[in-house]
């Protein structure tokens, strides 16, 4: 079996809506914006220590060794906040960069013969996928640009680092979340260093709406009173709905 290593994966928000003349730019950035948040949090000898590493044209991939997943978690996600927000400040002009991460620990290959093949294995998958679900990319999308890291962390990077007290941090740091992408279904653990927007009022995972036949119940949406009058004239039915049909009332007059 391969040895366990720890996997950062970081994917930049709305990298395909920039214009394609500056992809290539951008591309090379990454990297650099890594080591400099590695750097800003005292790691930069961690950058030089990769098993693997590259570019996925719109993020970056870094494997290390197992004991280091602590450090990738904290003080590393904190550290790529600062560094963003702190180049999203210099060049206002710009549409700010933010970045999804996924953190992720487990069997993956790193003495393979080809490049190509190194970094394989099953948990590696799952941390692609992980990137990809909706519970982060939501993160993204219901804070303001002050925040610009959302991370996704696998159950088992959570248990072993932040459950077993290695990262300092509180486990309450961390909320839990089902994700379901591809063929992976699972739980994983969202992180946001500084929190904003409606990530302030709701939370990391928003209220679920309640289900259509619940507020149809509630509001009365099956109930209806029906009136019957009879004279000389003919009889009168009324059917009274309720608000969901926006008060509608149906006659019929019907003669002798």
């Amino acid at each position: 079996m391969p040895p366990h290593r720890a996997l950062l994966i970081v994917d930049v928000k709305d990298f395909s809506t920039r214009p394609g003349r500056y992809h290539a730019e951008l591309t090379d950035r990454i990297p650099l914006i890594l080591r400099q948040a590695f750097q800003r949090c005292g790691l930069v000898d961690m950058w030089d220590e990769t098993r693997f590493s590259g570019g996925t044209g719109d993020g970056y991939y870094l494997g290390f060794t197992s004991t280091k997943l602590p450090l990738l978690l904290n003080p590393f996600l904190p550290a790529l906040q600062e560094e963003l927000d702190y180049r999203n400040t210099l060049s206002a002009a710009e549409a700010p960069m933010r970045m999804r991460v996924s953190v992720q620990v487990g069997p993956m290959t790193d003495d393979s013969i080809s490049d190509l093949s190194t970094g394989s294995g099953d948990a590696r998958v799952q941390a692609h996928r992980l990137l990809d679900a909706e519970p982060v990319r939501d993160l993204l999308t219901r804070s303001t640009h002050k925040t610009c890291v959302a991370a996704i962390v696998s159950q088992a990077a959570y248990a072993n680092a932040v459950q077993g007290g290695y990262t300092g941090e509180s486990p309450d740091d961390y909320v839990a979340t089902p994700v379901r992408v591809k063929q992976f279904e699972g739980t994983a653990y969202l992180r946001v260093p500084t929190p904003t927007g409606d990530l302030l009022k709701q939370g990391f995972v928003p209220p679920e709406a309640p289900p259509a036949a619940a507020v149809a119940e509630k509001l009365g949406a099956n109930t209806s009173n029906t009136m019957n009058f009879s004279g000389a004239s003919g009889t009168f039915v009324g059917v009274n709905q309720n608000s969901t049909n926006h008060g509608k009332q149906n006659y019929r007059v019907g003669h002798d």
